[in-house]
């Protein structure tokens, strides 16, 4: 028999919740009348959800008469408290709920830094007794009302919104799935701002069974600034910029702890000429958000924001300004990570990324054109240079190149384990390929040499992220935030003339630095005036104020803050949102009975919201 009464409330409350829910739509702009319709489905269908989620939970309890109510009245209210609490920590930070939050939430010390004042403390204890007094009397009502009218009501209302309700899940989802296949960015963009959404996409079904792969686009589909506030001022130039040549040469999945004079002599021998940051960290542990912090000196996490606007980064814009040749070349096709959206959306003509074959062929011939190109500058611009070297990515190496005599160049990844006996093999392997791009390392110091280039460049060797082979009992990238997978390389070799005029510090080598500062530091280094923080979350590495506590790490799905002992892991993903976790940075052991520095995580949600509107 229906339980009117229940039936009745859980329909009341899902409309409220729908209309929270729109609530959301406001913190996107630039609508049309196309995305705005397809994102107000997607608010409906998400609120739909949750509430038959709740259905089905709450149904098990439908048998009984009054307890069913005041236990889904306590459930929705905790429900549409915690879409207020949402609402406004996306008007703060733009982004909703997730492991960061919850530890700011939960920790007084962090809360007495936000100090939100008297006011919204009275508002939100006001907006909880206005939802509590609106339950029971929406109770009271049905149980003192005529039981033939609920049930008539209640058949009318199942007739009128169930059928509408269920087309608009399956509209939207199919709508959302279609407009990512086909690259509508305009559009999928719109969705971030709506709590708790389930985007449903057709990429592999489409690829599996149509072998279709998405084009990737490179114009402009979308207003460049939209959702960023980037950078804050504009930059300026002091009257005589330093326009010193730079040289940026990056080798995929290369940790700190590969580069020694065994398996990286060439880059040993640079490290004579250069500076040495052996607690250097990239801010990402897979390619794309290592490259975008290297690139932007932002926190990977605003990654997503730049893709939808397309906006380039502010060192690109001001290289140009001060008419650098540039050259992007990469080994790997710059559609896949989407640099072409991102890091490189305006400088499209000077990129050469169409080389053919397997990862260590790819880098001989960007090595040639490298150098060709070496041969060919002007030398009245200056220069700009950035080459991405991926054999090591690829465990890749000539079939006769074996200086650490791999006994086979298979690695057998489903039998890997930190147990198995084919592991130092894979080591073996793992080092011929890094080998390889530090012969091709050399190649290119020496031909900076030869034409003159290298004793007034600044050259830089670094990685997009480190590569662990299980030392903290993992294999690969993208799977922790250890040292293996987030500590990378920094080597910078400063121009001679510059080099004199700098009061660089005695211990900068020891200090925490991240990608984030590389960029601030080359702008610093040109002569842009404005300071760091107008358009960068990282610092200038030659400062004499230059100090970190931390540096910032991020993926697809968690965050991390590492300090010099401790790396402070939250999720984004809703069903590990309790699921913090506390490591020691010396073995990468959980920690138990240990909270993360609320001070600290306060800091970079203020930081990921920087450069947001």
């Amino acid at each position: 028999m229906t339980n009117n009464n229940f039936s009745l409330l859980f329909k009341m409350n899902l409309l409220f919740s729908i209309l929270l829910f729109l609530l959301f739509l406001q913190y996107n702009s630039n609508y049309n009348i196309i995305n705005l319709t397809i994102t107000t489905l997607g608010a409906i269908s998400s609120a739909t959800i949750l509430y038959v989620l709740l259905f089905v939970l709450l149904f098990l309890f439908s048998f009984t008469k009054k307890f069913v109510l005041y236990l889904s009245a306590f459930v929705f209210t905790l429900v549409n408290i915690g879409l207020i609490v949402d609402f406004f920590i996306f008007k703060l930070y733009k982004f909703h709920i997730n492991a960061m939050v919850l530890n700011i939430l939960t920790s007084p010390d962090a809360m007495d830094s936000i100090q939100l004042g008297l006011m919204p403390i009275v508002l939100f204890l006001f907006f909880i007794i206005t939802l509590i007094s609106f339950e029971l009397y929406l109770i009271k009502k049905l149980l003192s009302s005529d039981i033939v009218k609920k049930s008539t009501l209640n058949k009318r209302l199942n007739k009128l919104i169930i059928l509408p309700l269920f087309l608009i899940v399956l509209s939207e989802k199919v709508t959302y799935g279609l407009s990512s296949l086909f690259n509508k960015s305009e559009i999928v963009s719109k969705f971030k701002v709506i709590p708790l959404y389930q985007p449903l996409t057709f990429n592999r079904m489409a690829k599996k069974y149509f072998d279709y792969i998405p084009k990737q686009e490179i114009q402009n589909t979308i207003n460049i600034n939209a959702n960023l506030n980037y950078p804050l001022q504009k930059l300026k130039l002091k009257e005589n910029p330093n326009t010193f040549n730079i040289f940026i040469i990056v080798s995929d999945s290369v940790p700190s702890s590969a580069v020694n004079g065994k398996v990286t002599p060439n880059v040993e021998a640079f490290k004579k000429d250069s500076l040495v940051f052996e607690q250097h960290y990239s801010g990402g542990n897979a390619t794309r958000f290592g490259i975008f912090s290297l690139l932007y000196g932002l926190n990977s996490t605003y990654w997503f924001s730049f893709l939808n606007a397309q906006r380039e980064p502010v060192l690109f814009e001001t290289l140009k300004k001060l008419d650098y040749e540039i050259d992007i070349i990469s080994s790997t096709n710059t559609n896949w990570p989407e640099f072409r959206k991102t890091c490189y959306v305006n400088i499209q003509e000077h990129i050469k990324d169409d080389f053919k074959g397997s990862p260590w062929e790819k880098d001989r011939q960007s090595t040639n054109y490298f150098l060709s190109k070496v041969e060919k500058y002007s030398k009245q611009n200056p220069i700009f240079s950035f080459t991405f070297l991926d054999a090591p990515h690829g465990y890749s190496s000539p079939d006769d190149y074996n200086p650490f005599n791999a006994t086979d160049n298979e690695i057998n990844y489903v039998t890997m384990s930190k147990d198995s006996a084919a592991l130092e093999n894979a080591r073996k392997i793992y080092h011929n390929s890094v080998h390889y791009n530090d012969k091709l390392f050399g190649e290119m110091m020496a031909k900076l040499k030869e034409q003159k280039l290298y004793e007034n460049s600044l050259i830089i060797y670094t990685s997009d992220h480190g590569q662990e082979l299980y030392e903290y009992g993992n294999f690969g990238h993208n799977s922790s935030f250890s040292r293996a997978q987030t500590g990378t390389p920094l080597l910078i070799k400063l121009p001679k003339n510059l080099k004199e005029k700098l009061n660089i510090s005695a211990n900068i080598n020891t200090k925490l630095s991240s990608h984030n500062d590389i960029v601030p530091t080359l702008l610093s280094l040109i002569g842009v005036t404005n300071p760091s923080t107008d358009y960068s979350n990282g610092q200038n590495l030659f400062d004499k104020n230059y100090h970190r506590d931390y540096v910032f790490n991020a993926n697809w799905n968690n965050n991390a803050i590492i300090t010099k002992e401790f790396t402070y892991v939250f999720s984004n993903l809703p069903n590990k949102m309790f699921k913090n976790e506390i490591r020691k940075n010396i073995d990468y052991k959980k920690v138990k009975n240990m909270k993360a520095d609320s001070q600290k995580v306060l800091s970079i949600m203020n930081e990921n919201r920087r450069f947001l509107k």
